[in-house]
């Protein structure tokens, strides 16, 4: 008679042995969540397996590649025995099938199953913890939600798997896994469960490996309030500069009153971030020291002469238009050197904190009336030590003033032939950008206070904002050359504005 227990597969050496050298290495570069589609998989490994029921569980594989490097991947997976399990399957998702186990059943991912994600739901909402070292824990919302459960997959396009549970509750399940405590599941349940900020989702609990002090601590997916909102900030300031350039006149209240509302959101985040007391060492603000400020203009240095280095290089490859503009850039390298040089010897006095990490209109939800800001991980390129490092809020809000100038820029780029026959108007996006982002800072300064995350002085705030401005505009030089070509002008003139 064929095993149903899945977990009864895992013990089989032939089962393995076909999962790791065959089914995996031909599903895992089809999957949107995998992010080393163009490396060359050497290796499988099978590092746990974690039963959730007799049929499905959560699998941990490691996969080595041709270039010595290893990743760790969360895996739900299903073997699926019956006639209607099998269609069901193959009728709606083909993609998600790793294939046949013969005489046994189809292996599948599992999430497309409602009987599997319910069962990770009661085992939130109950805090369970097993004997494998599978963790969960509630958090307030949840504890008081109804234990009765109904769940949908909505289609989003992330490098993570989100699942709708009672129309109240998101849960991003992470794919790419990293030891250590995931910023986002730390911070929002800091500011959730701690503080009286009421801007980002409400943490709802999470599923976890180990225990979250633990430093190999894997989480596998943060459970938050679900907002009802009518899209992100970046949708939203799009209608706003439409708006504006189907006309002839200046940025109207509408945009000034959210982009001054962000700003307030802004600081609010940040002050709530900065409320952590001696007991929470992880999240306790530190003095922003000599030391750190030549880390980070040593960083920004070296960013600046690898970037211009690589335009430099491809300075033929453009267009004339793009060339000039590149060629104004690489000519104004020695202003931008004795800019960030001047920082590093600037004494000032701030703390650092823990900071979204990864901050645009993007990471920011809207209502008709307010924001929510979500999305805590923080840059993923980074490992999750360095995405928690502490660092100076104000490198979040220039990664938002540069979002704006992208806001401006890109409504032209994105609808080149609505614009067609209004002429030049990237002035009326340079004059657009300046208004909103003054809006938002002048703002931010003002509900933030005398917060002693920020430098005391105008000056030092302007020179510190400048730095992470030039940083993020520079990064961007880099990505738009390799990527989108045609969206390079925006990042050359957001490093052309600070000289």
């Amino acid at each position: 008679m064929p095993a149903t227990r899945l977990s009864d597969l895992f013990r089989d050496p032939e089962f393995l042995d076909a999962l790791t050298d065959v089914l995996l290495p031909g599903y895992l570069p089809l999957q949107r969540w995998f992010t080393s589609k163009g490396k060359n998989i050497t290796n499988c490994v099978l590092e746990d397996y974690y039963t959730v029921l007799e049929d499905a569980g959560i699998a941990i594989i490691a996969v080595d590649f041709a270039d010595g490097s290893r990743e760790t991947y969360q895996m739900p997976l299903s073997l699926n025995v019956g006639g209607e399990q099998r269609g069901f399957y193959q009728e709606n998702h083909p993609n998600l099938i790793l294939g046949e186990i013969t005489g046994t059943g189809l292996l599948a991912d599992a999430v497309p199953r409602a009987d599997f994600r319910a069962a990770i739901y009661r085992m939130i909402q109950a805090g369970k913890t097993d004997s494998e070292r599978l963790t969960a824990e509630a958090g307030r919302v949840l504890r008081e939600a109804p234990e009765s459960v109904t769940s949908t997959v909505p289609a989003i396009d992330t490098s993570n798997t989100a699942i709708i549970y009672n129309d109240r509750f998101f849960f991003k399940l992470f794919r790419k896994l990293d030891p250590g405590l995931n910023p986002d599941l730390e911070l929002v349940r800091f500011l959730s469960e701690q503080t009286d900020f009421a801007h980002c989702p409400p943490y709802g609990g999470s599923l976890g490996v180990g225990r979250m002090e633990d430093e190999d601590y894997l989480n596998l997916g943060l459970m938050s309030g679900k907002v009802d909102n009518r899209g992100d900030a970046w949708e939203l300031f799009q209608q706003l500069t439409e708006r504006y350039f189907a006309g002839d006149g200046p940025v109207d209240a509408e945009t000034i009153l959210r982009a001054r509302l962000l700003g307030i959101r802004t600081a609010e985040m940040h002050r709530a971030l900065a409320s952590a007391g001696a007991d929470r060492p992880e999240l306790t603000p530190e003095p922003l020291t000599g030391e750190y400020r030549a880390e980070i203009t040593g960083a920004a240095l070296k960013l600046l002469d690898r970037q211009f280095g690589q335009l430099a290089d491809r300075l033929g490859e453009l267009p004339e238009n793009n060339r000039k503009l590149a060629q104004r850039v690489l000519d104004a390298r020695p202003r931008l050197l004795k800019k960030l040089g001047a920082l590093r010897d600037r004494e000032m006095s701030a703390k650092l904190t823990r900071i979204h990490g990864d901050y645009h209109l993007g990471q920011v939800l809207y209502t008709d009336r307010d924001f929510y800001i979500i999305d805590f991980e923080g840059e993923p390129l980074l490992t999750i030590p360095e995405r928690r490092r502490k660092r100076p809020p104000l490198k979040d809000v220039g990664g938002m003033v540069r979002s704006f100038h992208y806001a401006a820029q890109g409504q032209l780029l994105l609808n080149a032939d609505r614009y067609a026959n209004r002429g030049d108007l990237s002035q009326r996006a340079e004059e657009w950008y300046r208004t909103v982002a003054d809006a938002y800072l002048d703002a931010y300064f003002e509900a933030c206070g005398p917060a002693d995350f920020l430098p005391a002085g105008d000056a030092d705030r302007r020179a510190l904002l400048e730095l992470f401005i030039l940083e993020k505009a520079v990064y961007e030089v880099a990505y738009e050359l390799n990527s989108r070509p045609a969206w390079l002008p925006i990042p050359l003139n957001g490093v052309l504005s600070l000289v």
